[in-house]
């Protein structure tokens, strides 16, 4: 569609302006716009705005304005001073003139605006602006500056009818809120806010008779000048400390302003300005300004709001005045906190109030969590002080902390479950605002746990006990989800014992087990039942009566209620995990109860947690052959259902059979009964199911971890073989390789399949015994070197071989160098892969017209095969110099180099690792520390050229410091460096022209008698700025 001709009149314009008012498709709008923005940029834009402020239509006389602010912002450079002058003259008679012709607010405002504008871009033109427009509303016109010096500011203002004085606070009002956009310290602006300062007699005097308008009609005005004298405190507050030009007078102003919040329709702006302050600038107000809110507070129209809040009306003006409550509290907390007088005890006990009002948590209680966060200052505050002085005897503490106690109080009585008819009404952000504050409770205990330590936990356990007679579900639940919140506090000293022992011999969790009670109970007091065994797993490890039953208790609701499946299942993998050597005894019934649970199908995570818990007590089960029965038990389980998924994947057709339905009904229960991320086909329900299976073996390979390291034995060499494993723990492993290796082989092109076997592997690789996920390295090495680059996720197997060189370090050398010898290469083919075809005769290396792809074209497997490189390097070296053909290491060292002259940041980090680690390279062995010093002669210039050229401006900022510290090393080990830094700089593929040869011999010579330092850095990143230019100066 053409766009629209530019207006050839002041007819077509208007006609176009007000088209914009008027209903019309979409597209007719978009072209009236751009047709009108075109007129505004250009050469006619001024002479069409001048007209349109001459017209009588609001909506074109608006639109004009805003056309001399876009000219201005726009063309202000261009803009002669003698037509700058003109201009100002205009715009003061059209501001003028709007508050006699009954123009609206929007002009009015706009045409303050363009007055602004005007001011930022020549303030020298209008120094005593504000003065000036007074006068010209004193003469109905607009006249120049030189006239008005003589007429008094007070005469002015007197003179001022309620429109005009309007007119005017609006003027100061957008004066200061626009220069306050600009930046204060930039030389550009800095005459602009020296004339600002110039004009604060004016707009203090301006504010100060815009407050005493006490007249029904000056109501408005008044309002205003709140906004307007809140801007200007807003303003003051980023002047330096020492300019105090504005700070006084501002502050004279602080009481009148007061004193109009008890004038029903200026409440809330009055409120509004007070909160700000409070909250943000308290050190504005003086200690009579506290004293003036101090006694505000103790008023009878401060308490008649008081109460309606604490009666449950939050409605925004009386919820606005217990915020400006809170924020003197904030304020004067520490006045509050050791003031011994009624006046600071009543302001305490009123703050407390505020946690008690009535009405349900977040859903209609708008006040509490703000309260919440004065009272977590309060404790914060309180912790500070006592324990700065501990022997102090302070008078004002009994009390203090009889409020603290009183705000847990009300806070326990605040968070108590709603019954289920409110609970639905609340909208789900009124839902999650109410747990969210539940967990701002929990960390307000947390701070208070400081104070009273295990009063508080006995406080809990009695209202507990209080409770359960008489079925108080809120309040028991409420009990049990504030013990939880301090159990971290609690921790494994034993203090706590003798209450923990009141709460699980009770009849709660006789309640909350199988039996017909349970149906009474609310689910979140099952749910937090739940969480309180797992919160306290250290005292089941101490008292280990309540153990097995409280085990039993989190298995049957895992199995009953899908719900609370996750909770619970979490709490059996803490418990057992934690407890595990207590629990060998108990194995059997925890087995029979997974056998139920995996037979009826529930959430995966929940049952992978489950896998944990039970295998980390089979794990401490000391008996080899009875250890091996729970894991062929195990294993056998899982097995069954890999072959199931295997059958599946070949013959899909079989799902249609009853006995695989039921399976896969089965194993997809959750997924069924959510309707979340259920299977949409036969072969991704099979896949979903093997991805499960293989977390259920990387879940079990976790619980068979050891809590901790093997003891160190002193009087053994450094390097020692494998222990023997038993044959039955061989075929034990065989199994486990035989079935991920089945899995992967069908399902090896999913990368959480590839990713959760790595995980499988890497359990065993930190064990120092004989286990089964202890594989043989010749099974590990196998397995892994059968992937290729098309493989998903290869750079995660990379990495898991990373780990598993690491975990080599025990066992004899030669050993070693013969896994690396298989390693290494594999590692290699990857990175050729990546790289495309190497040609080891070119020599260039920046001619890569013959490379298929790039090392960037994957990121992370060229990050892991350098890191893995390095890993070889730093522990083997001599495992890089025996490579066959040599070649592979030449095209190492080259696809190192490319990377680091890449764009990736992760590989290009990782080949900065590597070329720090290989120019530092030391080793015993003389014949690989020849060869390693042999490859730097020959690599020295090639790696200080590709860092020249990322330090020279091709690097991002980011990356310096990793790109500084090869450099560092090389000139503390090498004679050579300098030579190779100087030739690299002076080098024509240097990328910039900004820096001179001096420069460059300058960064030379600093680099190199830094010898390596940190201040090397810094040297660096001064130069990259020099070669990028001055646009990048932000970014130092």
């Amino acid at each position: 569609m053409e766009p629209l001709p530019l207006p050839s009149n002041l007819d077509e314009a208007e006609s176009l302006i007000l088209a914009l008012y008027r209903p019309a498709p979409p597209e007719v709008i978009s072209r009236t716009q751009d047709a009108l923005q075109r007129l505004q940029r250009s050469q006619l834009g001024w002479q069409f705005a001048h007209g349109m402020l001459e017209r009588p239509d609001d909506q074109v006389k608006f639109f004009g304005a805003l056309t001399i602010i876009i000219k201005l912002n726009t063309e202000s450079s261009v803009l002669a001073e003698d037509d700058a002058r003109q201009l100002l003259t205009s715009l003061i008679g059209w501001f003028v003139r709007s508050l006699g012709d009954g123009s609206g607010a929007l002009v009015i405002r706009k045409l303050a605006s363009a007055l602004v504008t005007f001011f930022i871009h020549f303030p020298h033109l209008w120094p005593g602006c504000v003065h000036h427009l007074l006068y010209c509303f004193d003469v109905g016109r607009a006249v120049p500056s030189d006239e008005a010096k003589n007429a008094p500011t007070p005469a002015l203002l007197a003179a001022l009818d309620e429109t005009r004085l309007m007119g005017a606070i609006w003027f100061i009002t957008v004066f200061v809120e626009e220069i306050a956009k600009t930046e204060m310290k930039s030389q550009k602006y800095l005459a602009v806010h020296e004339s600002l300062a110039q004009n604060s007699e004016d707009v203090t005097a301006l504010l100060a008779y815009g407050l005493s308008n006490t007249s029904p009609s000056g109501i408005r005005i008044r309002e205003e000048t709140i906004k307007c004298l809140q801007s200007w405190i807003l303003y003051e507050q980023r002047l330096p400390s020492s300019d105090d030009t504005l700070t006084k007078p501002l502050r004279n102003l602080t009481i009148p302003a007061l004193e109009c919040i008890q004038t029903e329709e200026l409440t809330e702006t009055t409120m509004e300005l007070f909160i700000d302050i409070l909250q943000n600038y308290s050190g504005f107000l003086k200690d009579e300004h506290y004293e003036a809110l101090f006694a505000l507070f103790e008023s009878d129209w401060s308490r008649d709001r008081y109460m309606q809040l604490s009666s449950g009306d939050f409605d925004f003006a009386f919820t606005q005045y217990g915020i400006m409550m809170i924020a003197f509290g904030d304020a004067k907390v520490q006045t509050l906190m050791e003031g011994v007088d009624e006046r600071s005890h009543r302001m305490l006990q009123r703050l407390c109030g505020l946690l008690n009002c009535r009405g349900v948590l977040v859903g209609e209680d708008k006040i509490f969590v703000p309260a919440l966060e004065f009272w977590a200052t309060f404790v914060e505050t309180l912790t500070d002080t006592v324990y700065m002085e501990e022997s102090t005897a302070y008078s004002w503490l009994p009390f203090a902390m009889s409020q603290v106690m009183d705000a847990v109080s009300h806070c326990y009585g605040k968070i108590q479950l709603v019954d289920h008819s409110a609970w639905s009404e609340m909208d789900s952000n009124d839902r999650a605002g109410w747990v969210e504050a539940r967990k701002d409770v929990a960390d307000f205990l947390l701070a208070v746990w400081t104070l009273k330590g295990k009063s508080l936990v006995s406080n809990f356990v009695d209202l507990l006990l209080q409770a359960l007679p008489a079925r108080d579900w809120a309040q028991i639940e409420a009990s049990l989800f504030c013990l939880g919140a301090i159990s971290d506090c609690v921790g494994d000293s034993g203090e706590c014992d003798q209450d923990l022992h009141k709460v699980f011999s009770s009849e709660l969790f006789q309640l909350v087990g199988p039996g017909p009670a349970r149906a009474t109970i609310p689910p979140r007091l099952l749910q937090t039942s739940l969480s309180t065994i797992e919160r306290f797993s250290d005292f089941f490890e101490r008292h280990q009566q309540y153990l097995p039953s409280a085990l039993e208790l989190l298995f049957t609701v895992v199995g009953e209620d899908g719900a609370l499946g996750g909770s619970s299942s979490k709490s059996i993998m803490t418990l057992c995990s934690s407890c595990r050597s207590l629990l060998k005894d108990h194995v059997e019934g925890f087995l029979q109860h997974y056998h139920r649970i995996h037979g009826i199908g529930i959430d995966s995570i929940a049952e992978e947690r489950i896998m944990t818990g039970i295998a980390s007590i089979v794990q401490a089960i000391p008996e080899e052959d009875r250890r091996l029965d729970y894991l062929e038990d195990l294993i056998a389980l899982l097995n069954n259902d890999t072959q199931h998924c295997l059958r599946l994947k070949e013959h899909p057709h079989l799902a249609d059979g009853q006995d695989m339905k039921s399976w896969i009904e089965t194993r997809l229960r959750a997924d069924i009964l959510s309707q979340k991320h259920a299977p949409t086909s036969v072969n991704e329900a099979a896949l979903v199911i093997a991805e499960r299976v293989l977390r259920s073996v990387a879940s079990m390979a976790k619980g068979m971890q050891s809590l901790s390291e093997a003891p160190i034995e002193l009087d053994v060499d450094e390097e020692r073989g494998p222990q023997n494993s038993s044959e039955r723990l061989l075929g034990i492993q065989n199994h486990i390789v035989t079935m991920v290796s089945q899995i992967h082989q069908a399902f090896g092109q999913s990368g959480e399949v590839n990713e959760t076997i790595c995980n499988i592997f890497r359990a065993g690789f930190s064990e120092t015994e004989p286990g089964p996920f202890v594989f043989p390295p010749a099974l590990v090495i196998q397995f892994f070197t059968q992937n290729g680059p098309n493989s998903p996720r290869i750079g995660n197997m990379i990495s898991t071989m990373c780990s598993f060189v690491s975990s080599l370090s025990n066992r004899p050398r030669a050993q070693v160098l013969e896994c690396l010898a298989v390693l290494v290469p594999w590692v290699l083919g990857l990175l050729k892969a990546v790289s495309g075809e190497y040609n080891p005769r070119i020599k260039v290396r920046r001619q890569r017209s013959d490379r298929l792809q790039e090392p960037d074209s994957d990121p992370d497997l060229t990050q892991s095969g350098i890191d893995f490189m390095n890993r070889v390097m730093t522990r083997y070296p001599e495992a890089l110099l025996q490579l066959q053909p040599t070649s592979d290491l030449e095209f190492f060292f080259m696809f190192a180099l490319r990377v680091l002259d890449g764009k990736e940041p992760l590989p290009k980090g990782s080949a900065c690792d590597f070329w720090s680690a290989f120019v530092a390279l030391k080793s015993d062995d003389a014949s690989v520390q020849a060869g390693f010093s042999n490859a730097l002669e020959h690599l020295g210039p090639l790696l200080t050229q590709s860092l020249v050229q990322n330090i020279g401006g091709n690097a991002s900022r980011s990356e310096l410091d990793k790109l500084s510290d090869p450099l560092r090393k090389l000139v503390v080990q090498h004679p050579r460096a300098k030579q190779w830094l100087e030739a690299a700089l002076l080098d024509p593929s240097f990328p910039s022209t900004k820096v001179t040869a001096e420069d460059k011999s300058m960064f030379a010579k600093k680099v190199v008698n830094l010898r390596g330092t940190r201040q090397t850095n810094t040297v660096v990143r001064d130069f990259w700025l020099a070669s990028r230019g001055s646009n990048f100066a932000y970014a130092s």
